[in-house]
């Protein structure tokens, strides 16, 4: 099979991100998600540098990186291809990526998740810590975000009718 050129969907500007995700977020733990990105098209992975870290800023739709179940804006890159970007330019990491995509058509990219201790400490309490990234997918990021939760987002989450009662422990208006 003939792959064809692709090129990746980057962007190189640094404005700060929304204080939706902070420094803090990024507790001392070993949650990654990493992955090969390959395939035909744009890689659709827009990047941006705040406090000398390298976040997602944006996974665009319809791209490689949007087919990517678990990769969520606000992680932290923390390797390309094998190699640790600690002490590289932002500019430096961004050439590695386009590099890997334009000759490739793939990638390996290691990001450290987000976790936000309230969140999973609940969650845990509640034997409910597996859905952690489904909840932070829809924005949950303190107790009280978990008002917000209705039914179907349960359901779309893949819980049973035991992990649902399980929840009522968090929200028992659901």
């Amino acid at each position: 099979m003939h792959k064809s050129q692709s090129l990746p969907l980057l962007t190189e500007e640094t404005p700060p991100i929304r204080k939706s995700f902070s420094s803090e977020d990024f507790q001392d733990s070993e949650y990654y998600f990493e992955d090969f990105f390959e395939g035909d098209g744009p890689l659709g992975i827009e990047f941006v540098e705040t406090n000398q870290k390298i976040i997602v800023k944006k996974i665009t739709s319809g791209t490689v990186a949007d087919e990517t179940y678990g990769l969520n804006r606000g992680m932290k890159l923390v390797d390309v291809n094998n190699i640790d970007i600690k002490n590289k330019s932002f500019e430096n990491v961004m050439k590695m990526i386009k590099s890997s995509w334009e000759k490739e058509s793939r990638v390996y990219l290691k990001f450290k998740k987000i976790i936000i201790p309230e969140v999973s400490k609940i969650l845990n309490q509640n034997d409910l810590l597996k859905y952690y990234d489904e909840f932070i997918e829809l924005g949950t990021k303190c107790l009280e975000d978990f008002e917000f939760v209705e039914h179907g987002d349960l359901v779309n989450m893949g819980m049973n009718k035991r992990e649902i009662n399980l929840f009522r422990g968090i929200n028992p208006d659901i």
